[in-house]
C-alpha cells in the first residue's frame, strides 16, 4: 500500500514538474544543502558544548538558546525542501535501502534529543557552568553528532546509489 501512494505520488503533475524542471529541482536541492549546513552546523557546536570541547567558559543554556533558533529554521528548511525531494521521486525513494537508513537514523537522532530534552536537559541549572557536563549530557552529544554525521552520509549515498 505504501508502494501504491509512492507511485501514484510520482505520477502527480506536481511530482513531474519538481522532477522535470531544469530550475526547480537544483533550487530545491541546494536549498537543501544550504539548510544542512546551518542546522547541522548549529547542532554539532550544542554537541561539542555539552561535551566540554569548545565554548567552556559560557553557560551550557546560554549557548544552546543562542544557537536554537538557527537550529529550528535550518531543520524546517531541511524538512521542507527534503519533503519537496522525496516527492519529486516518491518511487526511487521507497526502494532505496539508503533512503530508509537515511529515515531511521533521523529516527533515533530525534529520539536522542527527546531524551535529553526530557531528562538531563531538565536539570542543566545544577550542571550549567560546569566545567565536566554531565555523562548524560556528553553521551546525548556524542550521539547526536554521530547519529547527524550518519543522516548526511546516507543522504549523499541516497542522492548517488540508485
Amino acid at each position: 500500500m505504501v508502494y501504491e501512494f509512492c507511485q501514484w505520488l510520482q505520477d502527480t503533475s506536481f511530482s513531474t514538474a519538481i522532477r522535470e524542471s531544469e530550475i526547480v529541482f537544483p533550487c530545491i536541492e541546494g536549498t537543501h544543502l544550504l539548510g544542512i549546513g546551518v542546522s547541522a552546523g548549529t547542532i554539532a557546536f550544542s554537541d561539542l558544548r555539552l561535551l566540554g570541547v569548545m565554548m567552556k567558559r559560557e553557560p551550557a543554556s546560554k549557548v544552546l538558546a543562542a544557537l536554537l533558533p538557527f537550529t529550528i529554521a535550518g531543520f524546517a528548511v531541511v524538512f521542507s525542501t527534503g519533503l519537496l525531494l522525496f516527492i519529486s521521486e516518491p518511487a526511487k525513494s521507497y526502494h532505496n535501502y539508503w533512503f530508509w537508513l537515511k529515515l531511521s537514523f533521523m529516527a533515533l537522532a530525534g529520539l536522542n534529543a527527546l531524551i535529553f530534552h526530557t531528562t538531563v536537559y531538565r536539570r542543566m541549572a545544577q550542571w550549567d557552568l560546569d566545567a565536566i557536563t554531565p555523562l548524560g549530557a556528553r553521551l546525548a552529544g556524542v550521539f547526536s553528532l554521530i547519529f547527524w554525521a550518519l543522516v548526511i552520509w546516507l543522504g549523499r549515498q541516497f542522492a548517488y546509489n540508485h
